[in-house]
């Protein structure tokens, strides 16, 4: 079964410790993101990304403080997760390229939890042939538990890196991992996914 890595959310505003909702702690994350994206660079190995992507007037904005806003610093993608070859996709219906041979990252915008709003994930998805997921990034009992059940729902083995994905609220984390793991879905750590040993990271739950 193919293989793709799929990072949430990892942007300054989230595990900046300035960013405008700041993950308290996810820093920590920070080393082993950095090693999840270069080797899949360079091992060939698509990176598909989701962003938010908000506007001022958004309907996520009634629950939290407003966040990356499109255009400013908070919005970008932490460092270590940039990919020089990306192709962003848009909140609206597009056209996605049938090879995606010529990227490294495809960068999923949206305006809501659920990377699955965005209209073009699930023909992605598809697209890809339902390819096996190593899933990372923030909030694990968030955005990353959305996008690990959808993307179960659709038929995808999914592999969470238990040590790349942080949370807000650890007990409500560790739910979600076991409800993860009931759907078929799989524990690992940044060193089984790179085959050798890493320095240790976060628990991320």
């Amino acid at each position: 079964m193919k293989q793709i890595f799929w990072d949430v959310d990892t942007q300054v505003d989230f595990l900046d410790s300035q960013g405008k909702l700041y993950v308290p702690g996810s820093e920590a994350i920070l080393p082993n993101l950095a090693r999840l994206t270069r080797w899949a660079a360079d091992h060939g190995v698509l990176v598909v990304a989701s962003a938010c992507a908000h506007h001022p007037d958004d309907a996520e904005f009634r629950e939290w403080p407003p966040h990356c806003l499109v255009g400013t610093e908070g919005q970008r993608k932490v460092p270590e997760t940039v990919l020089e070859r990306a192709l962003v996709v848009p909140n609206r219906a597009v056209e996605i390229p049938a090879d995606l041979g010529a990227y490294q990252q495809v960068l999923i915008e949206k305006q809501e939890l659920n990377v699955f709003t965005n209209p073009n994930t699930a023909r992605l998805v598809e697209q890809l042939g339902r390819p096996e997921i190593v899933l990372y990034g923030v909030v694990t009992e968030l955005c990353v538990a959305q996008a690990a059940g959808e993307l179960q729902r659709r038929g995808c083995q999914v592999r969470l890196v238990q040590d790349a994905v942080y949370a807000l609220d650890s007990a409500k984390a560790q739910a979600c991992v076991k409800e993860l793991v009931a759907r078929g879905g799989s524990l690992t750590t940044t060193a089984e996914v790179l085959g050798r040993e890493t320095s240790p990271g976060s628990d991320g739950a």
